[in-house]
């Protein structure tokens, strides 16, 4: 067991070595975060961050604006913005405005493209959200990104080896074949579970976003003090398998286990009434966000 953790680990530090720049945050993001860890931050020294990159500074105040947040009137300019929403609120979103910089590239497949995991990581964002609505509103915002960057694994994997990426794919979509980490396992010696919370880790986000990347396919795996948010973006990518089919590279079983949702402590009953908003604010998250 120790050994094949060593092996993971080594191929997830192989990986991240050879990444290119479209696989890193941009740099006002990366900024942003390092001021979110400092104690004494203003909002005022955020939002001057965040003004050096006008085009960032427009997606943020067309999200800040949108029904997604809605902050009471119309919000001018970066300043005000943080001020409403708060520290974290703010990192939150300059995360999820700059990830259209890292979901980038030319298809691999007919079959799977940057862009289709980006719908897909969007779609899980938004039931998770829309989940935590339900049974935690106060970790709303943080659920949305974790479901946002929970398969960003699979980018690291586009990234360092298209080959490999493409015999995985050539795996999953073969009949009665290896699940997805099982593919990957044999064909990168780590699975994107690995590759996320390594990234993720290497971009220095609060632990319990490498947490949900690294666990998002069995929560139950993961120490019960932190297994809230990790079973939270399971049941949301489940949600989204059965809303709109599995996306391909992802567990094609819509199913979700009694346990999982004790832990979120989610009933069948909500589960249905989030199926049934559900399209209708991942349109709404489509069009704020990708635009």
């Amino acid at each position: 067991m120790l050994t094949e953790v060593r092996s993971k680990e080594s191929a997830v530090a192989a990986a991240l070595s050879r990444l290119s720049q479209l696989a890193m945050l941009p740099e006002v993001a990366t900024r942003v975060l390092k001021l979110a860890d400092d104690p004494n931050v203003t909002m005022t020294k955020l939002a001057d961050v965040i003004s050096t990159s006008p085009e960032l500074s427009a997606r943020i105040l067309r999200i800040v604006n949108s029904a997604f947040y809605g902050l009471p009137g119309e919000v001018r300019s970066i300043e005000r913005a943080t001020t409403l929403m708060g520290l974290n609120s703010v990192r939150n979103v300059t995360i999820a405005a700059s990830l259209t910089r890292v979901f980038q590239g030319r298809p691999l497949s007919p079959n799977f493209s940057p862009k289709d995991l980006w719908v897909h990581s969007l779609s899980v964002a938004t039931a998770s959200r829309l989940v935590a609505g339900i049974v935690a509103p106060a970790v709303a915002d943080e659920a949305f990104l974790a479901g946002l960057l929970h398969d960003i694994g699979l980018m690291v994997e586009l990234q360092v080896n298209r080959v490999k990426l493409a015999a995985v794919l050539s795996i999953v979509e073969a009949e009665g074949s290896q699940t997805i980490l099982d593919a990957e396992d044999s064909t990168f010696g780590a699975t994107h579970q690995d590759f996320g919370e390594g990234l993720l880790r290497a971009w220095k986000l609060p632990d319990v976003f490498p947490l949900v990347a690294g666990s998002h396919h069995g929560p139950m795996a993961v120490p019960g003090g932190q297994r809230m948010l990790p079973a939270l973006v399971h049941v949301a990518d489940r949600l989204v398998a059965a809303s709109a089919g599995p996306f391909l590279l992802d567990d094609p079983s819509p199913d979700i286990s009694d346990d999982v949702l004790d832990v979120v402590r989610l009933t069948r009953e909500q589960l249905a009434d989030v199926l049934t908003v559900m399209p209708l604010a991942i349109a709404d998250a489509e069009r704020i966000f990708s635009a």
